[in-house]
């Protein structure tokens, strides 16, 4: 139990909770600037971060040990659940990808972002429970187990990015795991061989998404390469101090598309510069930092690989996503974390920030 005294809220660990508070407003800047209703879609974002600081307080003061060994598979299964209504008529299709489930009297969610955060706790979960020892093919394929009903439920979905996310948790455990040099060899060798098995089997606008990224200069410029294009130009055209809030071309007169989802960091590079950006990322490195920190304090492997777990979710969308914004990446579908457009992958990740606040509270205790 913790005891709500002055002491426990001295001890709450505040740069790692208002670092993702500050991205969150942060990226209401720039979808109040893009999105057809800005005040309905901050106001979601809004309610989303109050909603999301209310699970992470719930959670902080929960052990996260119980929720580890206890509480996970149900989580778990919950959420397999969701991702099978997804496929239902209860699905919502958008942008082509029918990834967000609508229950009669509720607003819609996005099951695939839950999904991440059950995943990292059944991976912890293993991890604790498995036998010391090496690092065996059985533990491989254990853990592989746990990755792939969401990943398959979620290619149905057609969610390409979000897949790539739970291959990027996946071996960032297996490294945690304690991986065998010998696997990371073979894995590095066999990785350019799959992804030319895999290419011509890809759908057509997923190789031309590729093709803009490889071969710019002969990209149709109205085609796949358009949203690419008018990305660039925005992130370039804002300079060291940005044309001002509101005062964007790119995404105020809709040249980019959907500037308030994937792309809400074109956005804050127009309209806020290079200074921006800059504090964009200082934010996210503190609260990266601040993770990490409760990462190397926590007193068990649960809470430690639990946490290393969420910095490798958060780190694999921040670089895909700024990929994608600058040109050097494929779109895939990545979002901006905390800051894109989303109420569902808010409030997953200050699960997170709870999951870690509650490792911090009990970093003293056996």
């Amino acid at each position: 139990m913790i005891d709500l005294s002055r002491k426990t809220f001295r001890d709450i660990d505040w740069l790692l909770l208002m670092a993702p508070v500050a991205l969150t407003v942060f990226g209401c800047i720039g979808i109040y600037s893009t999105s057809p209703k800005p005040f309905d879609f901050v106001k979601k974002q809004l309610i989303a971060l109050l909603i999301g600081l209310l699970i992470a307080a719930v959670v902080m003061f929960t052990d996260y040990r119980k929720i580890i060994n206890e509480v996970a598979p149900f989580i778990y299964g919950a959420v397999l659940f969701l991702l099978v209504l997804v496929i239902s008529p209860l699905g919502v299709t958008l942008n082509g990808n029918k990834a967000w489930l609508h229950i009669p009297g509720m607003p819609s969610i996005q099951p695939s972002e839950f999904a991440k955060v059950a995943t990292i706790l059944m991976l912890s979960r293993y991890l604790t429970k498995r036998r010391p020892g090496k690092f065996t093919l059985r533990d491989a394929a254990i853990m592989a187990a746990y990755v792939f009903p969401p990943v398959i439920l979620i290619a149905l979905e057609h969610d390409t990015g979000t897949m790539l996310v739970f291959g990027a948790i996946l071996a960032v455990f297996y490294f945690l795991a304690g991986i065998p040099k010998k696997f990371v060899i073979a894995g590095v060798l066999a990785l350019p061989l799959a992804l030319i098995a895999v290419y011509p089997h890809l759908k057509g606008y997923q190789r031309e998404r590729i093709e803009v990224i490889l071969h710019p200069e002969s990209a149709d410029p109205k085609g796949f390469a358009y949203q690419t294009i008018q990305s660039m130009i925005a992130v370039g055209s804002g300079g060291p101090t940005g044309k001002g809030i509101g005062k964007g071309t790119q995404g105020q007169l809709g040249f980019l598309p959907y500037a308030y989802s994937d792309f809400i960091g074109a956005v804050i590079a127009e309209e806020t510069g290079f200074i921006g950006i800059l504090m964009m990322m200082a934010l996210y490195l503190i609260f990266l930092w601040r993770l990490i920190a409760v990462a190397l304090s926590a007193r068990d492997k649960a809470g430690a690989t639990m946490i290393m777990g969420f910095v490798a979710l958060i780190t694999f969308h921040i670089l895909c996503n700024l990929g994608m914004v600058v040109g050097i990446m494929p779109i895939m579908g990545i979002p901006l974390p905390l800051m894109t457009a989303g109420g569902t992958s808010i409030m997953s990740m200050f699960a997170g920030v709870g999951l870690a606040l509650s490792v911090r509270f009990r970093r003293f205790v056996n």
